[in-house]
C-alpha cells in the first residue's frame, strides 16, 4: 500500500498538488485539504505538507499527534527564469499572487535565486493605484493583474523544489533507484533554491551507487545504521535473508527488525566476534562493530552469514528454551503513548530491569502489564535467558503446582512416565512470569514461598533439591494488598514478591494518548481512513473498561465492518455510553441555571484550563456578552459555587481564579456526543 500524504492549504487552489500527483504519485497517494472549505475530520497520514509557516499552526489540530509537518519550498522553471531575465534590470515589478501574501512569498524566492536587479513589489487587492510600475511577473494569476500594466510576464505555477521531494521521499523510506531517477528528471526542469544541495545529492548518490554495488557482491548480509540504530543500508543478500519473514526498509530500527530473537543482544551489544544467532528459524554467524568518521561513532555495521549444519545443532542445544518458543517478544519502545505518568512508569520499570530483584506488577486487565514484563527481561542482564509466561488462573491445586515445580515419575495419575521439568526449571537463567498471581491457592502460595527464599524446589512426587537461577515477575488486576489484609494471600508471600512495584495506569487515566495509540494501530494495519471528529471525541469521551486490549478490538471491529469511520461502525455500547449520565447531569443542572450559560462557562474555563492560566468572574462575565449571552458578575458568581458543589469546577479564593475540573471537562465531552 502506498504512502498517504496530507497536502493541507488555505484555499481551493491545487496547483502543486497536481505537480506532485503527476511527479510521484506512482509512489505516493497525495490527499489535498482547504482549511477554507473547512476540516471536519483528524487527518490519518503518514506526512502532512503544507505552504507557509503560517498555515502550519492553523493544521495541526486536524492531524494525529505524531505526524510530521514538511513546509514546501517553492521555486520556478527554467523557462520562467528566461523569461524573467528578458526584464530590464533596475526595473520595478509587480509581483501578482492570489493573496498579498503569496505575493510576498514568490518574491522571497526570487530574491532567495538571486534575483537582486530588480525591485519587486507584493500585489494588494486593497490598492487601486500601481502608477510608475510598467512590469508584472505572476504564476497563472493574469486576471488579477491590474489593467495599467503594460507587460505582463507569466512564469506558470511555481515548481517544488527538489529539497522538499527529496526530504518528503526520505521521511517515507523511498529514496531508491526509480524514484532517484524522477528526482534527477525534475532537477532538469527548475532552478533550484540550494544549487549546492543539487550538487552535493548528485555526488552522494553517484559514491553511494558505485558503494551500493560493491557491497551488493558480497556474499553475506550487510547492514549498516545509524548512532540511533536505525537502518542506512542493506544489501540484497541481507534482504533476502529475512525475505520470507519480515520486510527490510532504510530507517526502520534494528528492534523492528530482530523484534522475534530471543537473544537482545544482537541489538543492544556494540560489538560482537562471530557470534551465533537463531534469526527466524535459521543460524547465522554474526559480526557487528562500530563505524567511526574523524574519531566519532556515527552507527555501526553488521554482518550475517548462515551457519554451518553442526554450529547450528550445538547452538539448538545451548538455546533450547529459546527454541521451545520462550523468549520475550517485545521491548519498552513497542510502549506506546507520550503520557507523562506512563513515561515515568517505564523509566521505572528500566531501572528496576537493571537489578535482580522480584518485581510486582499491578494493573486492570488490558493495560499490558506482560508488556512491561517481556520488556524488562529483554532491558536486563538476563535477557539472553528464557523468558517463561504463565497465567495462574488457568489450573488450580496440584496441576499448577506440577506445571510450575515439574514432577517425578508416577507422581500422579496420567503423569508422564519419565517425569518431566516445571516452568520454573524451564526458566533457569532467565525470568519467569506468572500472571495473575493473586489466583493460587494457600497451599501452592506457600510451595512459592519456599521457591523465592531458597532459590530452589523440590518436583511434586520427589525428594531431590534442585537449585534455581530464576527472576520472578508477578502480575495482578487486584488489590493484593487489600487481599492480605483479608488473609486471602500470605503477608510474607506479598512481601517477597513485592520488592519492586509497578503500577499501570488504566487508559481512562491516559485519555491524552488515546489519538496516538489509534494512530499507531492504524498505521500498523495500513489503514488510511480519516477519523471523523464526531468519531474521536465519542472515543476520548468513553472510559475504557477494557483498556487498550478493548480498544484495539474496537478499532478492529470498526474496520472490518465498514470501509470507514461513522458511527454505525461504532461498538453499540460506545454508541449509547453516557447517554444515561447525560440526562441525568442535565437535570441536576437545569435546576440552578440555563444550560446554554453553563455549558458555555464551563466552555471558557476549559479553555483557560488549556492555556494554563487562571480567570476570574468578571473576565467570565465579558466573555459570555461577546458570545451574546447577557450575565452579571453575581450571577455568575452564583453559577459557580452550584458548579463546585457538583464538581464540575475549582475555586480559589483571591486572583487564583476558577478552573475547570475532570468532571467538568466530561460533562461537556458528553453533552459534544
Amino acid at each position: 500500500m502506498k504512502p498517504r500524504v496530507a497536502v493541507i492549504l488555505r484555499c481551493k487552489r491545487f496547483h502543486f498538488v497536481y505537480q506532485l500527483q503527476a511527479l510521484l504519485g506512482e509512489y505516493i497517494d497525495f490527499t489535498s485539504y482547504s482549511l477554507e472549505e473547512g476540516i471536519h475530520s483528524y487527518i490519518n497520514c503518514d506526512l502532512a505538507l503544507t505552504p507557509s509557516n503560517e498555515v502550519v499552526g492553523l493544521v495541526k489540530q486536524y492531524l494525529m499527534p505524531s505526524t510530521e509537518i514538511i513546509v514546501v519550498r517553492r521555486t520556478v522553471s527554467k523557462n520562467a527564469w528566461e523569461k524573467i531575465n528578458k526584464i530590464p534590470a533596475g526595473t520595478k515589478v509587480l509581483v501578482v499572487n492570489t493573496y498579498w501574501e503569496m505575493s510576498v512569498q514568490t518574491i522571497a524566492v526570487l530574491y532567495e535565486l538571486g534575483l537582486y536587479q530588480f525591485e519587486f513589489i507584493p500585489y494588494d487587492h486593497t490598492v487601486n493605484n500601481y502608477e510608475g510600475i510598467e512590469y508584472a511577473i505572476t504564476p497563472n494569476e493574469v486576471d488579477l493583474v491590474p489593467e495599467s500594466i503594460q507587460y505582463i510576464t507569466d512564469i506558470g505555477s511555481r515548481l517544488v523544489d527538489v529539497s522538499t521531494i527529496f526530504d518528503m521521499l526520505n521521511k517515507l523510506n523511498l529514496v531508491n533507484a526509480e524514484t532517484k531517477h524522477v528526482l534527477f528528471q525534475h532537477m532538469n526542469e527548475m532552478i533550484p533554491l540550494s544549487p549546492g544541495f543539487v550538487t552535493m545529492f548528485k555526488q552522494f548518490y553517484d559514491t553511494k551507487e558505485n558503494f551500493e554495488q560493491l557491497v551488493n557482491m558480497i556474499t553475506y548480509g550487510v547492514i549498516t545504521f545509524d548512532t540511533t540504530n536505525q537502518i542506512t543500508m542493506y544489501n540484497q543478500k541481507a534482504f533476502d535473508f529475512f525475505a520470507h519473514k519480515i520486510s527490510i526498509r532504510l530507517n526502520q530500527t534494528l528492534d523492528a527488525l530482530f523484534y522475534d530473537i530471543a537473544d537482545s543482544s544482537i541489538v543492544r551489544a556494540e560489538r560482537l566476534t562471530d557470534e551465533v544467532f537463531i534469526l527466524y528459524g535459521h543460524a547465522y554467524i554474526v559480526n557487528k562493530n562500530v563505524l567511526l568518521s574523524k574519531g566519532e561513532t556515527v552507527g555501526g555495521i553488521l554482518t550475517l552469514q548462515k551457519s554451518a549444519k553442526e554450529n547450528k545443532d550445538n547452538f539448538k542445544i545451548q538455546r533450547s528454551s529459546a527454541a521451545k518458543g520462550y523468549t520475550a517478544k517485545y521491548n519498552f519502545s513497542d510502549i506506546l503513548g507520550n503520557n507523562s505518568a506512563l513515561k515515568k512508569t517505564i523509566e521505572l520499570a528500566q531501572k528496576a530491569a537493571s537489578t535482580e530483584h522480584d518485581i510486582l506488577i499491578e494493573g486492570e486487565s488490558g493495560v499490558g502489564k506482560e508488556l512491561f514484563a517481556q520488556s524488562i527481561h529483554n532491558y536486563s542482564k538476563r535477557s539472553q535467558g528464557p523468558f517463561v509466561a504463565f497465567n495462574c488462573a488457568a489450573l488450580s491445586g496440584s496441576l499448577l503446582e506440577s506445571e510450575l515445580f515439574g514432577y517425578e515419575e508416577g507422581a500422579f495419575t496420567g503423569a508422564n512416565k519419565n517425569g518431566r521439568q516445571g516452568l520454573f526449571e524451564t526458566a533457569n537463567q532467565g525470568t519467569i512470569f506468572l500472571d495473575e498471581i493473586a489466583e493460587i491457592s494457600q497451599k501452592t502460595q506457600a510451595k512459592l514461598l519456599r521457591v523465592l527464599q531458597e532459590r530452589e524446589l523440590i518436583r511434586v512426587g520427589g525428594t531431590k533439591i534442585i537449585p534455581i537461577d530464576v527472576r520472578i515477575i508477578t502480575a495482578t488486576n487486584q488489590d493484593l494488598y487489600k487481599r492480605m489484609n483479608k488473609k486471602k494471600f500470605r503477608m510474607d508471600l506479598y512481601f517477597r514478591l513485592n520488592v519492586i512495584n509497578i503500577k499501570v495506569e488504566p487508559l481512562r487515566s491516559r485519555k491524552d494518548d488515546i489519538p496516538f495509540l489509534i494512530q499507531s494501530f492504524l498505521q500498523e494495519n495500513h489503514i488510511k481512513s480519516d477519523i471523523p471528529q464526531n468519531i474521536m471525541q465519542r472515543l476520548l469521551s468513553y472510559n475504557w473498561p477494557g483498556n487498550i486490549r478493548e480498544l484495539k478490538n474496537c478499532l478492529y471491529s470498526m474496520t472490518s465492518l465498514s470501509d470507514s469511520f461513522s458511527q454505525q461502525s461504532l461498538p453499540a455500547h460506545i454508541l449509547t455510553y453516557g447517554e444515561k449520565e447525560r440526562i441525568q447531569m442535565q437535570a441536576d443542572v437545569s435546576e440552578w441555571g440555563d444550560l446554554v450559560e453553563i455549558k458555555a462557562i464551563l466552555r471558557i474555563l476549559e479553555n483557560a484550563y488549556e492555556n494554563q492560566s487562571y480567570i476570574g468572574r468578571k473576565k467570565i462575565a465579558e466573555q459570555l456578552l461577546q458570545q451574546g449571552i447577557f450575565s452579571t458578575e453575581q450571577s455568575v458568581r452564583t453559577i459557580l459555587k452550584n458548579m463546585e458543589l457538583k464538581n464540575l469546577i475549582l475555586m480559589k479564593q483571591g486572583r487564583g481564579g476558577t478552573r475547570i475540573t475532570d468532571k467538568g471537562r466530561a460533562f461537556l465531552q458528553i453533552e459534544a456526543n
